[in-house]
Parts: C-alpha cells; sequence; structure tokens
C-alpha cells in the first residue's frame, strides 16, 4: 500500500472514533448541563461555546502546523479528545463546564482541518469527491450509534462512566497518530503558506463557506435545542433523530462525492440544501416517531451532501500550499454556524420552537442563495489532475 493510501485509510479510522465520540457528546450534553442546574440559555451557551472556541483556536493551531506540520495537529487533537471528557467529571459549577468546553474545542479545532488536509493531499482531484465521501461515509457511520448508545450508558450507569467511555475513544485513536505519515509538500515541510488575504480573494473559498455556515447554523440549533423539544413533546427516544440523520448523512456525503466527480460540486449543492430546509420545517408539526425520523432523513441527506461537495470544491479551488488555510476557513465558517445557531436563538427557543424552526429553514435557504448567486460562473468540476496518489 502507498503512503498516500495508507495515511487515508489510518485517517478514516480516527475519523470514525472521533466523530464518534463528538456525536455521543451532542446528545447527552445538552441533557448534563440540565442536570448541572442550567436552562435552555446556559445550554445554549455551552453548546455554542464548543464550536465557537474551535473557531478561535484553529487560527493558532494551524498557524502553528505550518511550521510543525499536520501530524503534529492531528496529535493536539488527539490528546485533547483522550483528556478533556474526563474533566466533566468533576462538579465544580457552569464556570468550570465553560473551560472545559474551550479546552475539548482543541480537539475539534485540530482534528477536521488535519484530517482534511491530509485526505485532499492523498489523491488527485479526479478521485478527491469519492475519497472525501468515504470521509463522510465514517463520519454518518459515527453518528449512527453513537447517541444513542451515549444515551444508553448514561441513563444506566450515570455521566461518569459516559465520559470515561468517551475518554476511552481518544485513547484509541493513539495507534492510527503514531502510524500517520507527514503528507509532502504541505505547509509545514519547507514551504510557507500564502497570505490569509489571498485565500480570501477567491470567491469559490468564501462563497462555499458562507453557504456552509448557514446550513450549519440548523445544525447548531437543532444540536442544542432538538432534544430538549422531542423530551417536551413526550418522545423520548431521540435517537430515533440521530439514527435517520446519520444514514441519511452517510449516504447523502457518499453519493454527492461520487456524483460531484461527474457531474461537478456546485450541481449538487443547488439540489441538497432545499432538503435541509425541508425537514426544518417539518419539525413544525412533530407529532410522532415516524415525522421525527423522516426529518432527519431529509436533515441528514441535505447537509451531508452539501457540505461533502462544497469542502471538495474548496480543495479543488486552491492550490496545495494554500490549501491548509481554505480548509482551516471553511471549517470555521461551520463551527461559527454552528455556534450561532446555538449560542443566539436560546431566546428564540424559549419564546416557541416552531418559530426557531422557521427562522433556521429561512437562514439556510439563504445559504442556498449565497451558493447560487456568489460563485463565479465557470463550471464546478475537479481541476485537472495532479497526478496519482501520492508515493
Amino acid at each position: 500500500m502507498s503512503p498516500g493510501k495508507r495515511n487515508a485509510a489510518l485517517i478514516l479510522i480516527n475519523t470514525a472514533l472521533f466523530f464518534a465520540g463528538y456525536n455521543a457528546m451532542v446528545a447527552v450534553f445538552p441533557l448534563y448541563v440540565v442536570y448541572r442546574g442550567g436552562g435552555e440559555g446556559v445550554v445554549g451557551l455551552l453548546v455554542g461555546l464548543f464550536s465557537l472556541s474551535a473557531v478561535v483556536l484553529r487560527f493558532f493551531l494551524t498557524k502553528a502546523a505550518e511550521r510543525r506540520g499536520q501530524k503534529w495537529l492531528l496529535a493536539a487533537a488527539v490528546l485533547s479528545a483522550g483528556t478533556a471528557p474526563l474533566l466533566y467529571l468533576l462538579d465544580l459549577g457552569l464556570w468550570y463546564l465553560a473551560a472545559v468546553r474551550i479546552y475539548h474545542a482543541v480537539s475539534l479545532a485540530a482534528f477536521i482541518t488535519a484530517s482534511q488536509t491530509v485526505l485532499a493531499a492523498s489523491a488527485p482531484p479526479e478521485k478527491r469527491g469519492r475519497l472525501f465521501g468515504l470521509y463522510g461515509v465514517v463520519t454518518g457511520l459515527a453518528m449512527a450509534g453513537a447517541p444513542s448508545l451515549g444515551q444508553w450508558v448514561s441513563a444506566k450507569w450515570g455521566y461518569a462512566a459516559f465520559f470515561v467511555g468517551t475518554g476511552l475513544l481518544g485513547l484509541a485513536m493513539v495507534p492510527g497518530q503514531v502510524l500517520l505519515k507527514e503528507p509532502q509538500g504541505a505547509a509545514g515541510q519547507g514551504q510557507a503558506a500564502v497570505p490569509w488575504r489571498e485565500v480570501l480573494a477567491n470567491r469559490w473559498v468564501v462563497s462555499a463557506s458562507l453557504g456552509v455556515a448557514a446550513a450549519a447554523a440548523a445544525l447548531g440549533g437543532l444540536s442544542s435545542f432538538l432534544p430538549l423539544y422531542t423530551q417536551k413533546l413526550g418522545l423520548t427516544q431521540f435517537g430515533i433523530y440521530f439514527a435517520a440523520f446519520s444514514l441519511a448523512y452517510t449516504l447523502g456525503g457518499y453519493g454527492a462525492g461520487v456524483l460531484s466527480d461527474r457531474f461537478g460540486r456546485r450541481a449538487v449543492v443547488l439540489w441538497s440544501l432545499p432538503l435541509l430546509s425541508l425537514g426544518l420545517v417539518g419539525l413544525v408539526r412533530l407529532g410522532g416517531y415516524l415525522p421525527l425520523a423522516g426529518c432527519g432523513l431529509c436533515i441528514g441527506f441535505g447537509f451531508g451532501a452539501a457540505s461533502t461537495a462544497l469542502l471538495v470544491l474548496v480543495t479543488d479551488k486552491t492550490k496545495e500550499r494554500e490549501r491548509a488555510q481554505a480548509v482551516t476557513f471553511y471549517n470555521n465558517c461551520i463551527d461559527l454556524g454552528m455556534s450561532g445557531g446555538a449560542m443566539l436563538l436560546g431566546g428564540v427557543a424559549a419564546l416557541s420552537y416552531n418559530l426557531l424552526w422557521v427562522l433556521l429553514s429561512l437562514i439556510t435557504a439563504a445559504g442556498f442563495a449565497l451558493v447560487l448567486l456568489g460563485m463565479p460562473r465557470e463550471g464546478a468540476a475537479p481541476a485537472p489532475a495532479e497526478g496519482k496518489w501520492r508515493k
């Protein structure tokens, strides 16, 4: 197996472990905050703080990775993912939880940028969509069981057992991190990164990033308030939503990767984002588990397909030495959208959950308009091949 294919395989394994812990935390953490005495506003702030902290930290970590490389950045992610969950065990108040969330955000800031940068360096453009589709598959599979399993563990054995379990998932990432080889030609390997202003002058990168930010705002609002909303309606088996979401996210992400290699990235985005809006509107008249699963399918398929196609487009439309910054900007926009959807809409959720879902649907529609109108009018197909799989 060539080093490029080996790196891709190791990244995909660690991606599954990372997102299993991440998505289990998404389902359980809001309930844990309520258990500690926080209300809806506190839940939104602490959930949003995680994503917002990742935005700030990612700039500093990416800068350090320019000197030390992507493998160093992944090591920082593994350290945070393995140790931060244990810090939640201490009951030192909500301010302490906020500090732990900031430290835990190192894992999100470092892992996603570094893993996607390494993947982009592991395959030529004509195969990149399929590879990132597989990235979406392992992410979706991690979503499928982790939230329900996390809820089951916390309900049966308590929150302490849950946090120890998520810490062990971080520890399981160590072998893959050790075996990974630093990708050649990336920043941190003797090649200086380009200034940020050059990345931000790229209309493809900016339009794709702002479009995905709007979609991510919907996920931020959902991760904070959907568990509380379903409990209010008496739908205690919230894992059904995550199962449907993850299945659709998996299929949508892989399908988008394959189809975008053939038909172009932008074409895939333009039919996937409206599905996300449709799923959000469906939550307004939620009457049982079947409609909940249906909304999860629409939201998961729409976001999985759109985010995969937009990410591959960003890697296509950037040079290798500026790719890490472009991916950083893209993921920062996702996290800003997530944090905004969680932190800024707590008052709307307290007033009316139905109003919240309609508002998030309109925000997603605005993201669709950004992608439709903001990108250059040329085709979104992959750039010419840069060569075979890296050796």
